[in-house]
């Protein structure tokens, strides 16, 4: 098991976030990178970031927005602005990039760590978690001692039995590790999860980009302006 894991997740094709993030696990020392899906969508870099993920990732599973990309049926859910720029994320991708999204797992278990985009009931439902909760509504359906998840872009902390507080490395968590490439909890600034399992810590870090360059790019391939106005918001 390796002794720092940085957890990334909803990089949505925003390479000028992902690349920061990356030189940031590098300066953190991480041994091993996560990512829990929706690489691509919204975003201007869908390709790059395919190709980055697959190089730099040890495990990776199937976000939404990854989905819909060779899924026509899960666009039913988006708002237009999502369908517009799926529509476009799909005709930017190589068949290499969608078998290689077609590949992707919709949950990894490793020492005794759990990867979803999710929630951890049924993946594939696309669930969101928002409160502590529904977090320990859903500490039953998992048995590890951790599950990381994505999917609503808001970072967040949840113990799964009552009466703790803050992390320790002796509880069950359910963690939202937040957004890459379009956060969404007023915070602009790219986030992502790094645990320390000899520590027996966990931090969520938040990491300053270019987010002019990127929101520029988004307007520049013809997206929808709603898509590069809230990066700079966090919404």
């Amino acid at each position: 098991m390796p002794v720092r894991l940085a957890i990334i997740s909803d990089i949505h094709a925003n390479l000028e976030a992902l690349e920061r993030v990356l030189e940031d696990t590098e300066l953190m020392q991480a041994e091993r990178l996560v990512c829990l899906g929706d690489i691509v969508g919204y975003g201007a870099d869908p390709a790059a970031c395919v190709a980055t993920v697959r190089e730099r990732a040890d495990i990776c599973v199937l976000g939404n927005h990854d989905a819909a990309v060779f899924s026509v049926p899960e666009r039913a859910f988006f708002n237009p602005n999502a369908r517009e720029a799926l529509s476009w994320t799909t005709a930017q991708l190589s068949e290499d990039d969608i078998t290689y999204l077609q590949s992707l797992p919709y949950r990894v278990s490793t020492d005794n760590l759990l990867f979803v985009h999710s929630a951890p009931r049924a993946p594939e439902q696309w669930d969101y978690v928002f409160s502590g909760m529904e977090a320990r509504l859903y500490g039953r359906y998992f048995h590890e001692r951790i599950c990381f998840i994505g999917h609503s872009h808001v970072p967040g902390l949840y113990p799964i039995d009552a009466g703790v507080r803050e992390y320790s490395h002796a509880d069950r968590f359910l963690i939202n590790v937040g957004s890459v490439g379009q956060p969404r909890d007023g915070d602009w600034r790219s986030s992502y999860g790094l645990l320390d399992t000899v520590a027996g810590t966990y931090e969520n870090r938040r990491v300053e980009y270019d987010v002019d360059a990127a929101a520029r790019k988004i307007l520049a391939r013809g997206l929808p302006a709603r898509l590069a106005q809230r990066l700079k918001f966090g919404q």
